[in-house]
């Protein structure tokens, strides 16, 4: 294609070459067979059974779910996308696109009367186009429970004093989860892998922004206590710290005291209800407590006790289909963090004379902790011992889950800034990092000029090579988002960059648009010029309005689309073509001018040679250096 970068004699041969597009006999012009040629040469054959799609149909049938909204989200990405939502009386069938590359499937969330539930479908479940969800069974909640006096007196209480009020740490009860919190935790900060393999933020700290709470659902600990807590300072004189207990992990898991422990009157921090007999059951933090070898405990105090560890309880009952998981949902003990408003927070782990922290500088500069962040919730695992090996620090022995503060409108979301010493700068609830916290939603409430990031719509982005001067693969030259909105059952589309000079026309269904430069407004002193693709330089666009009826189909709707540039048409590759065009799921981080596909995602290849199945996510994965993210 036409690039305006430099005027070497490369670029004038380029660019004396666009001129001759006389067709040859197989009637493609010169540049496509050079375009044809280098994708060849630089990227692989295409698979003939290769059909491009990147999303497929499915409708989910809603029962029981009385006069409610019910919203369905993508899971298992840093941002929770929503995919479709539908106020329903009682029964529904709701149709929408999944994008291929969501392994962990979809949340479905049912809100009524200020509560919410959950459900999960695995991707496995979609397969077939259509799945069904009941809400008959009431109960997963994810907010606060209520706590009565009866409640409070039978949960378990904490040994460790609050030295500020002098009075044993407070509990608030459980909140809930859906059964789907245990398997995302298991695979965000997995047994026996240092967290550093795994891709997590290993040394953080948070800003607060007022009260939160943190419900304990998950670990694997040794056969000793450790006691979990979180720490505050005042960024102004951070050398002064504040210490607040909470818990005693093991001690407290089921007793009180030595003395007033029973098995009846001791329920565990963490509860498992199971789908089989609908009743709740404890789990535990205790390692050697196991459903296979309980004999060989290692906590003597607990032998025999009948209750087993988070670990085993999800490795005999769970599975990652929830059809055929026997464990229904999950509740964890809850515990107030109360530190003061734009105060550094963090949490410790305290095992004997060993203190673990969150942030690496106050643990002489060694990892014991991980955040995850994704699907509006944020999970916090917390090391309880000292080992480095290719398995330690795991940072799953204690984890922790934030959730909603005051009326528990937000379920399972709170974002506190989230600060990496290492750089000074601060995580965001949009997985960007700043010199400065930005407003977040979540914790500062609704704004207009800000969107809500636990309800961001479904976005689709086209990508065109103009293959002017045969094409550099680096499918920025024309970019356009496709925005269902499932209210107005209609579509917004959105011109985003010009990443070439040559003059291309857009066409939906035969209609002609505009030049996409004259659209965009990048055009300075009669000439065409590149937009958007090193950074933003011009305000995205919205060209068109579409209709988009309940249960239209992206991959479809692709097809309308055309691009004229020059005498070479571009449209969507039909199965098993060399392609010109893509769809990809979500506002995708286009690669930067004249850098090839497979350079910015380094899976590109294999999904693009292989099989519909290869590498399904590929553009989730991406160089940081080589992509526009604005």
């Amino acid at each position: 294609m036409k690039k305006i970068l430099t005027l070497s004699l490369l670029t004038i041969f380029g660019l004396a070459s666009c001129n001759d597009f006389h067709r040859l006999d197989n009637n493609k012009s010169k540049e496509e067979l050079n375009y044809e040629q280098s994708w060849v040469n630089n990227i692989g054959n295409v698979d003939p059974e290769k059909d491009w799609k990147v999303s497929m149909p499915v409708s989910i049938t809603i029962m029981d779910a009385g006069s409610s909204t019910i919203s369905i989200y993508s899971l298992g990405e840093e941002k929770r996308t929503l995919l479709a939502r539908e106020n329903v009386a009682s029964e529904a069938v709701i149709a929408f696109d999944v994008p291929i590359g969501l392994e962990k499937g979809i949340a479905i969330c049912r809100e009524c009367d200020g509560e919410i539930e959950y459900r999960h479908v695995s991707m496995e479940n979609l397969k077939g186009g259509s799945a069904v969800v009941s809400f008959s069974m009431n109960g997963s909640k994810a907010s606060l429970a209520p706590m009565t006096d009866e409640n409070r007196a039978a949960l378990t209480k904490p040994t460790c004093i609050n030295p500020i009020t002098g009075k044993r740490a407070e509990i608030f009860g459980y909140s809930t989860f859906p059964a789907w919190i245990w398997e995302d935790m298991n695979s965000a900060i997995p047994e026996d892998i240092s967290a550093k393999l795994t891709n997590q933020i290993t040394n953080f700290e948070m800003q607060s922004n007022g009260l939160f709470y943190v419900s304990t659902v998950y670990g694997a600990t040794g056969n000793s206590s450790a006691e979990i807590g979180y720490y505050y300072y005042d960024p102004a004189t951070p050398q002064d710290k504040t210490y607040i207990p909470l818990v005693d992990a093991l001690s407290a898991d089921f007793y009180y005291d030595d003395i007033n422990y029973t098995k009846e009157n001791a329920p565990a921090k963490v509860m498992w209800l199971d789908k089989s007999t609908w009743k709740w059951n404890p789990a535990n933090f205790c390692y050697y407590d196991q459903v296979d070898r309980m004999a060989s405990t290692g906590f003597k105090t607990r032998t025999g006790d009948d209750q087993y560890n988070v670990l085993s309880v999800l490795k005999h009952f769970g599975n990652k289909n929830p059809d055929l998981s026997n464990i229904a949902m999950v509740k964890g003990l809850t515990f107030q963090v109360d530190a003061p408003k734009g105060n550094m927070v963090g949490f410790y782990c305290k095992k004997g004379a060993l203190m673990n922290h969150t942030t690496t500088s106050m643990n002489s500069g060694k990892s014991r902790a991980a955040i995850k962040i994704y699907d509006g919730f944020r999970f916090i695992g917390l090391e309880d011992g000292s080992n480095e090996s290719a398995k330690e620090p795991d940072c799953n022995d204690i984890a922790l889950i934030m959730v909603p503060g005051n009326n528990g409108t937000l379920p399972g979301l709170l974002l506190p800034y989230i600060k990496d010493e290492d750089n000074d700068k601060y995580y965001n609830g949009d997985g960007t990092l700043t010199e400065t916290p930005k407003y977040d939603v979540a914790t500062d409430g609704p704004d207009s000029t800000y969107q809500d990031l636990a309800n961001q719509k479904m976005v689709w982005t086209l990508a065109f090579e103009d293959i002017s001067s045969g094409g550099d693969c680096d499918f920025n030259d024309i970019i356009l988002t496709i925005t269902p909105d499932q209210e107005t059952n209609t579509a917004t589309v959105t011109l985003c960059a010009t990443g070439g000079s040559v003059s291309s026309y857009i066409y939906y269904k035969e209609e002609l648009l505009g030049e996409v430069h004259q659209l965009l407004g990048s055009v300075e002193n009669g000439h065409n010029v590149i937009a958007n693709t090193f950074v933003q330089r011009y305000a995205l666009v919205d060209i068109l309005t579409i209709d988009w009826p309940e249960g239209h189909s992206i991959d479809d709707e692709v097809k309308n689309f055309k691009i004229i540039a020059g005498k070479n048409t571009i449209t969507v590759p039909e199965i098993g073509e060399i392609p010109k065009a893509i769809c990809v799921p979500g506002f995708w981080y286009w690669p930067k001018e004249v850098i090839n596909i497979d350079k910015a995602y380094p899976l590109f290849r294999d999904w693009a040679t292989g099989g519909n199945n290869t590498h399904a996510n590929w553009y989730n994965n991406y160089e940081e250096d080589k992509v526009v993210k604005f």
